[in-house]
């Protein structure tokens, strides 16, 4: 089990997504990630320290599902509110939004081979309790007793055969639709895909009325769209993506050479004191702090 104390290079190391994070809140600074290719299913075992805004794509040639470990009912996905009977299935190439808020947290996810059958697009399926509860179990299990071991032992393969049967009693289910009101959920979707192609397209993250202007909607319907995927408002997660770059840029190998007034200026950021302040409110360090670690 990989054991680390910053949110960004946990992120790095999860597996199997190409991933936008965003540490939303902190109850203690560890995460930690155990990861197992057992051949035809590979798990991955995982804890946060806080809170965590998600919006990724599944890039395993298979379905994957993802399933809450703690605090499943504070795990919301694709709108969805998760629960301990239920898991968050996510076909191949599927694009997907997962948050918990301000709340420390685990969670798993099993990738399973391309010819396992799943709902066509990223959904909450309900099974029962038991169901979902022996494939959060083997999971489990198979990090703790298997991520160190040499791959491909018959265990690993016993394992794999155990996972299939459990994803097998959990797929398929009862596929829950969540009804919408005033526009199509569907146009919400599509929105949401073009913010974050906009906000990943600029180094310096843009501000709501710029981002709702640039992908031609108002700002009302961009709030829903946010509120729906995230619970949190574009504003809001925009300020998060902005500390999360700024962090980056202090810990990067460049970042040697430069001042922290030289990096703020780059991504656009001209009033120093209230930003370190808040800097210092999400990461409980000041950027002047990170970028003298990053130096020594």
């Amino acid at each position: 089990m990989m054991t680390f104390d910053d949110f960004d290079a946990w992120g790095d190391a999860v597996s199997g997504a190409s991933l936008r994070l965003a540490c939303d809140g902190v109850e203690h600074r560890t995460w930690t990630l155990g990861i197992v290719d057992l051949g035809t299913v590979v798990v991955q075992v995982a804890s946060e320290g806080g809170g965590n805004i998600c919006y990724g794509a599944n890039t395993h040639s298979g379905p994957t599902l993802f399933v809450p470990l703690t605090r499943a009912s504070e795990h919301v996905a694709n709108g969805e509110r998760l629960d301990e009977a239920s898991l968050f299935a996510i076909p191949s190439g599927a694009d997907f939004r997962i948050h918990v808020r301000r709340r420390a947290h685990a969670w798993c996810s099993i990738a399973l081979p391309s010819d396992v059958a799943a709902p066509e697009t990223s959904t909450k399926v309900t099974r029962g309790t038991e169901s979902v509860s022996r494939l959060r179990h083997l999971a489990r299990e198979a990090v703790a007793t298997l991520a160190d071991q040499p791959a491909g032992t018959p265990a690993h393969r016993a394992a794999a055969e155990e996972l299939l049967a459990a994803a097998a009693a959990c797929l398929p289910g009862q596929v829950e639709h969540r009804s919408s009101l005033g526009r199509p959920r569907l146009d919400r979707d599509d929105i949401f895909r073009r913010s974050m192609a906009a906000i990943e397209d600029t180094t310096i993250v843009p501000s709501a009325a710029d981002l709702a202007r640039g992908i031609g909607v108002n700002g009302r319907t961009l709030l829903r769209t946010f509120q729906e995927a995230f619970g949190i408002s574009p504003k809001q997660y925009l300020l998060l993506r902005e500390l999360h770059a700024v962090r980056r840029s202090l810990c990067a190998p460049t970042a040697r050479g430069e001042t922290v007034a030289d990096i703020l200026t780059r991504h656009g950021i001209w009033e120093f004191g209230r930003f370190a302040a808040r800097y210092r409110r999400h990461f409980d360090e000041l950027p002047s702090e990170t970028l003298r670690r990053t130096r020594a």
